[in-house]
């Protein structure tokens, strides 16, 4: 009975570190390198987004997912996706 209550402690801790694993936690270095240069990683907040480019001039909500944040250019238009945890998971240029 003792394991088994060892056990389940165990599980309730591991879950909700694996729900954040897309986050990630930058040096100020790393994210001042990031600014500089407008760029984003995978793993940044929706802050530290907006300090490298701005605000997003489109917002699309997205349920249970995350949100994607739409960055028009004449170039091609950047779309960065948020995981449910609120931190990027990836971008893409979509072309008109």
């Amino acid at each position: 009975m003792r394991l088994l209550t060892m056990s389940l402690i165990v599980v309730g801790l591991l879950l909700p570190a694996a729900a954040s694993a897309e986050c990630r936690v930058f040096t100020s270095s790393e994210l001042r390198q990031a600014i500089i240069k407008k760029t984003i990683k995978v793993g940044m907040n929706g802050a530290d987004v907006k300090r490298s480019w701005g605000e997003p001039t489109k917002v699309r909500h997205s349920y249970p997912g995350g949100d994607e944040w739409e960055y028009w250019s004449p170039t091609g238009d950047q779309i960065v996706s948020f995981g449910p945890t609120g931190c990027v998971t990836g971008w893409r240029t979509a072309r008109d």
